[in-house]
């Protein structure tokens, strides 16, 4: 087996859903190029994350979109009894901080970690 000539930085960040804003985790996305979230069972009825971006740690967080005008929403798949793992969307990563938000109340508490690479 040939040695691994890439070496790609990881940093893992705990969260818990909330449906505000100002109780989601900030995440910093300065040199990150891409990310996975990794959440636990959740109920069906669970529909969407939702990203939120700013320019500044403490600055306002505006819902993304993406360049076609669509929402960059996670879509979540239905799952009561095994966890679920989702690709950050693209948009995000033109953002210096984000945070995820639970897009309704059903997903509000469920924790879950975001794993960066750059």
């Amino acid at each position: 087996m040939s040695e691994i000539k890439i070496k790609r930085r990881v940093r893992n960040v705990s969260i818990t859903l909330s449906t505000s804003t100002s109780s989601a985790t900030t995440l910093r996305l300065d040199d990150m190029a891409g990310a996975m979230v990794s959440l636990g069972t959740m109920s069906t009825d669970a529909s969407t994350l939702q990203i939120y971006g700013a320019e500044a740690e403490n600055g306002s967080y505006r819902r993304v979109y993406d360049s076609a005008g669509s929402a960059a929403d996670i879509t979540l798949q239905p799952s009561t009894s095994v966890g679920t793992m989702y690709a950050m969307p693209d948009a995000a990563f033109g953002l210096s901080w984000c945070k995820i938000v639970s897009g309704d109340t059903n997903s509000t508490g469920v924790a879950g970690i975001v794993t960066f690479k750059s």
